[in-house]
């Protein structure tokens, strides 16, 4: 049998008649698909060599946003989050099959926000999405009354909803959406992670709520590094607390706004300033003034530091302590030790205090005016005057003093001013200042009665010039008042 025969006989051998019948619809239809995409591709072809324009690129980036949104309307709502089996969420222009076991009725609620069309043979109720908005939807079913939810969101809303939900659940987080209103729920470990989660916290602060914890080691690390860089920095009193995935941190002292900035843009915390405890306290304040004097004359090269004894001695039991112990040095060096003045005070924070160790010694200054003898009496302190003044500097107690030493020298009073401050920590006693002088003396010592008589006098007695080098050491202790 040749080609033209078999030919021949395709319309009248029955097999190929029935087999011709079978397919002739699928070879008609690929046919039809074979000619569209010929003619897709030749169109295609032909506007590459005619219209390679700036408007092409736009007309690709206009519909770009386009193509995804009907992407993500195609791809199911259950790969990128959990959505309750009562919500129903649509875009605007979405259609959505819903089916339901022995359907005999339903309501819609608001059918402005979507239109509707039931097939009763197939038991399945076919929504589309009208306007952006809520409905609810109630069926009634052979097993009882059900109540839906419609969420109808806008196209660029339903994509950002979905694409949000699907970066937070790569942080392996649990995402329960509620038409335009999520909630993440979880835990982190990873710092990145914690940083890009507090990015979207604050971008979908009104759209998402966050259930999320950190790992203890996440937290430890966070909190340890803002400890470490605030008490480097001056900060004494610092304590932290976490909220989910808020990081409050309260501080007393004064305020760095620099540094607290940074740790705050960095970290992603709150830093509250709060009161301090120490301004509702009330504490007393103990001032040693000790004298260590030298009969020779000599310099004073040494500190009360050189002696047998300890500073807290000074206060715990005084200075006859440290003159007992340091007796035999005391006397081989020809050194005298003795307390000036031990004042106390209860003083409170930020309040100003004065001590002064002296007196008063009138002066007169003697001028003429024309014929009259003019001689006022001037009155000039000589001694020791301390001011001190206790504030909060970044939750420890700064102590600021000034003392001004004076003593008459002639006619005059010559002295030394010094100004400084120190932090203080309670009850730990502290050395603040020290001030070293000489004096001169002279003496005359001569018989009774007879060193009266004017020119005898001269004949039984005898003068003497006295140096005396003296240091005056300033110590002082802060304890919290009883």
């Amino acid at each position: 049998m040749n080609y033209l025969a078999w030919t021949a006989n395709l319309g009248v051998v029955p097999l190929f008649l029935l087999a011709a019948f079978l397919f002739a619809p699928e070879a008609l239809f690929l046919a039809l698909r074979r000619f569209s995409v010929i003619a897709v591709l030749e169109a295609i072809s032909i506007s590459q060599f005619e219209t390679l324009k700036l408007s092409v690129l736009k007309l690709l980036k206009i519909t770009r946003s386009l193509l995804f949104v009907k992407v993500f309307l195609l791809l199911p709502h259950a790969s990128f989050a959990q959505v309750s089996p009562s919500d129903v969420i649509l875009a605007k222009g979405e259609q959505r099959e819903l089916s339901f076991s022995g359907l005999k009725n339903f309501s819609v609620g608001n059918p402005e926000v979507i239109a509707y069309k039931f097939n009763p043979k197939l038991g399945k109720l076919l929504v589309k999405g009208k306007r952006v908005g809520f409905t609810d939807l109630i069926v009634w079913t052979k097993n009882g009354k059900e109540v839906l939810s419609l969420y109808v969101l806008s196209k660029q809303k339903f994509l950002k909803t979905f694409q949000l939900a699907d970066a937070l659940k790569n942080m392996n987080l649990k995402i329960d959406i509620k038409g335009p209103v999520m909630t993440a729920s979880g835990s982190l470990s990873d710092f990145s992670d914690y940083l890009y989660l507090q990015k979207i916290k604050n971008q979908y602060q009104d759209q998402v709520f966050f259930k999320i914890t950190l790992t203890q080691e996440l937290r430890n690390h966070i909190i340890g590094q803002i400890y470490k860089k605030l008490y480097a920095n001056g900060f004494s009193s610092v304590t932290c607390q976490i909220d989910w995935l808020d990081i409050l941190c309260f501080y007393e002292g004064n305020e760095n706004k620099a540094l607290l900035k940074q740790l705050a843009d960095f970290y992603r915390v709150n830093f509250i300033e709060q009161d301090s405890k120490l301004r509702h306290k009330n504490y007393v304040l103990k001032l040693k003034l000790i004298q260590l004097e030298r009969m020779d004359g000599r310099e004073i090269h040494m500190g009360l530091d050189k002696l047998q004894a300890k500073l807290s001695d000074i206060f715990d039991f005084g200075i006859r302590k440290l003159i007992d112990e340091n007796m035999v040095f005391l006397t081989q060096s020809r050194m005298d030790l003795s307390s000036l003045a031990e004042p106390e005070m209860v003083v409170n924070l930020q309040t100003p205090q004065l001590i002064e160790i002296g007196s008063q010694i009138p002066y007169q200054n003697i001028a003429q005016q024309g014929a009259t003898v003019i001689a006022p009496i001037d009155w000039r302190f000589a001694g020791l005057k301390i001011k001190t003044k206790i504030t909060e500097s970044f939750g420890k107690l700064l102590l600021d003093y000034e003392t001004e030493f004076s003593r008459p020298v002639g006619q005059a009073i010559s002295g030394s001013k010094e100004t400084s401050s120190a932090l203080l920590e309670v009850g730990v006693p502290m050395k603040i200042f020290q001030i070293g002088f000489q004096t001169n003396s002279k003496s005359r010592q001569g018989i009774p009665f007879i060193s009266e008589i004017p020119i005898l006098k001269h004949l039984f007695e005898s003068k003497s010039d006295q140096k005396t080098y003296k240091q005056i050491y300033g110590y002082v202790v802060l304890e919290e008042a009883p």
